[in-house]
């Protein structure tokens, strides 16, 4: 493995995932990405681009956020859920066109992250590291979805829709999956988590405005955007006034004294950022692929 200055070369992003994790039970791998699941090493494997742009908070790259989305906005809802929760260090390796679904190729790579794992962390504090080690390290189990439901095929297609460059998708995606990482800390962290999931939300809102906007509505409202939704999806007891609504919510969780009045704690309510989470797997995925409920059709065989 050859290292590589991950500011100015195309490289191949490692990074493991921390035990809080609820990891898919299987391996997916494509030759662009590939999540490898292990029981006491489990880790994404990456093809990213140098980042022309310096974002100091950024967690993960673009490339990451369209891999590790394409799971969790893929999977059926009805056979449970993936948290991932990645590491906020990853190692970095040189991009030489290497097979990211190779299977051997795979296992050198797990054999190489064990041993720079070893290395990083043998003078460190183990406490100040403690969500960063893998099992192996540490005597703590990952979490597996032994039911989860995801199309191969559908992972892929969802993978190669999502431009790394289109910033406010990209945007939106990281911060529903900064959410999932929340989520995976347990509940003292939920009203945390809706800030997160409140970001996300607005990115939508602004990617449907825009496409009002291209279709000829110059000022479109967030009524509007609500609109668009509900002829989309026909479900109107979720979607009707939908942004108006989580809006009221957003004031209420950022603002200790709003119109709403005084609160001691976060005045929300522990469904609405599980119900709002499952909204906007399912919004996001018709953003990206113009088709309401895209995973139905994949499930039965059917292309989008």
């Amino acid at each position: 493995m050859k290292f590589v200055d991950f500011h100015t070369e195309k490289h191949i992003v490692l990074r493991p995932f921390a035990t809080y994790s609820l990891l898919p039970s299987f391996s997916i791998l494509t030759c662009n990405g590939s999540i490898c699941i292990d029981r006491d090493l489990s880790f994404s494997a990456t093809r990213s681009e140098p980042e022309k742009d310096y974002y100091e908070l950024a967690w993960f790259s673009a490339e990451e956020v369209a891999l590790l989305s394409s799971v969790i906005i893929g999977s059926h809802p009805e056979y449970g859920k993936v948290h991932f929760y990645p590491v906020c260090s990853p190692y970095y390796i040189k991009d030489e066109g290497q097979d990211l679904s190779c299977v051997e190729f795979i296992v050198e790579l797990n054999k190489y992250l064990r041993r720079q794992i070893e290395v990083r962390y043998a003078s460190a504090d183990e406490f100040n590291f403690w969500d960063e080690l893998p099992p192996f390290l540490k005597n703590r189990p990952y979490q597996f979805n032994e039911y989860l439901r995801l199309s191969p095929e559908y992972q892929q297609f969802l993978f190669k829709r999502i431009n790394p460059g289109d910033a406010l998708l990209i945007r939106g995606l990281s911060h529903l999956l900064k959410c999932m990482m929340l989520k995976c800390l347990g509940k003292a962290f939920i009203d945390t988590a809706c800030l997160e999931i409140y970001i996300s939300l607005e990115a939508t809102l602004q990617i449907i405005l825009s496409r009002l906007r291209a279709a000829g509505n110059l000022n479109p409202s967030n009524r509007d955007a609500s609109d668009y939704l509900l002829h989309a999806f026909k479900e109107n007891y979720r979607l009707d006034r939908y942004y108006s609504d989580y809006y009221d919510d957003r004031i209420k969780a950022v603002h200790p004294k709003s119109r709403f009045g005084l609160a001691k704690f976060t005045p929300l309510y522990v469904d609405d950022l599980y119900m709002l989470y499952d909204d906007l797997l399912r919004n996001f995925e018709f953003l990206i692929t113009d088709v309401p409920n895209c995973f139905e059709k994949y499930q039965a065989g059917d292309d989008c």
